[in-house]
């Protein structure tokens, strides 16, 4: 077997996934030999996949043959002379890009659209992020960080489904965020819409906060619910296969459409009926699940804190744009709307399908 370096290898990234093949090659041998036993047990609630990764590691099983192997990939690997260098860019251009990530009088953000990289004058995004956040509708102010009681609320409804057993316990250990971050605002500025003065999608950045593993768990009891609506679409491949299967007619008026700011919108108490409404109509679920996912979902919309230049605020209507369930949660609403308002004009629909909050028919 031959390894052919790179110019640049780091040769410490090459041993970390040495370490990380002799694992998988030892693990192999381990569930060859102990085959896991699959039951047929009926579960009374649906549980996910969640879990913590599996830090298990059977190096009794490593055997001489994987200590010689790893042997000559090191002594081949110390052979060749490894470069320190590994930037690619000119002095003159790693001086400019120190010189933008040290100005504290522009902003760097990506566009909303269209891939792009967008600098703004600090002062402006300072403008449009108090305009987004003075939204009294939408947002409001708080005189403290409010993340250890809301901690303590999450904790308590983490506890109630474990006791229940809709919680297993793998999933009840990957939930519970021990020591949480606090989410934080910024916005993408929507240049396809004005570049001069992009106005600003508002994302409430979660990761590692105390409702984002609640908010991933909700999200894959929901998928199944949201894939099997009316008008669901899942990609590009498939509207425009949808398209091949239809004759067109003189007659016949395409339309496309989107639904403005549609996450900050949705009241909480019509965005949790539309979710009820689609638990409830089968019986995958049981009632107190459905009861638990519900309680997760005001949980999460109610408690949407967040932190922007020293202040920290809570979201008083819809849900973020950067929570794990939202698209699901979104979905739902449409298609409860759907459900409720197309039916008067299905006679003249030859075609309805949509994909979030954006509407072809």
């Amino acid at each position: 077997m031959k390894y052919a370096p790179t110019a640049h290898m780091n040769l410490f990234n090459v041993y970390i996934d040495l370490q990380k093949f002799k694992k998988n090659l030892c693990l192999k041998k381990y569930f060859l030999k102990n085959p896991m036993e699959r039951s047929n047990n009926f579960h009374f609630y649906h549980h996910t996949n969640l879990k913590e990764k599996s830090t298990f590691f059977p190096k009794s099983l490593i055997s001489q043959e994987i200590n010689t192997f790893e042997q000559m990939i090191m002594t081949d690997l110390g052979k060749f002379k490894t470069s320190t260098k590994s930037n690619n860019l000119t002095r003159k251009e790693r001086e400019a890009l120190k010189g933008l990530t040290s100005n504290d009088k522009i902003e760097i953000k990506p566009a909303d659209k269209g891939g792009g990289t967008v600098i703004m004058k600090a002062e402006y995004y300072q403008e449009e992020s108090n305009r987004i956040l003075n939204d009294a509708n939408t947002y409001k102010k708080l005189n403290k960080n409010p993340g250890k009681d809301i901690q303590e609320k999450f904790v308590r409804y983490l506890d109630e489904g474990h006791a229940l057993g809709i919680l297993n316990d793998q999933e009840f250990k990957y939930l519970k965020v021990e020591h949480p971050r606090t989410p934080v605002f910024y916005f993408l500025p929507k240049i396809h819409k004005d570049p001069i003065n992009p106005p600003g999608r508002p994302i409430i950045s979660g990761v590692g906060s105390v409702s984002s593993r609640i908010s991933e768990y909700i999200d894959h009891q929901l998928q199944p619910f949201v894939t099997n609506t009316a008008a669901h679409l899942k990609d590009t491949t498939e509207i425009l296969n949808v398209l091949n299967n239809i004759t067109w007619e003189n007659d016949l008026f395409m339309v496309t459409s989107d639904v403005k700011s549609l996450y900050t919108i949705i009241p909480h108490m019509k965005g949790i009926e539309a979710t009820e409404h689609f638990l409830r109509k089968n019986d995958i679920l049981q009632p107190e699940q459905i009861i638990f996912i519900l309680e997760g979902i005001r949980l999460i919309l109610e408690n949407n804190y967040f932190y922007f230049k020293n202040d920290f605020f809570i979201q008083l209507n819809g849900t973020a744009m950067g929570t794990r369930f939202a698209p699901s949660y979104a979905n739902l609403f449409m298609a409860f709307w759907e459900e409720t308002f197309l039916s008067r004009y299905a006679n003249n629909l030859v075609c309805y399908k949509r994909y979030i909050d954006d509407v072809f028919f």
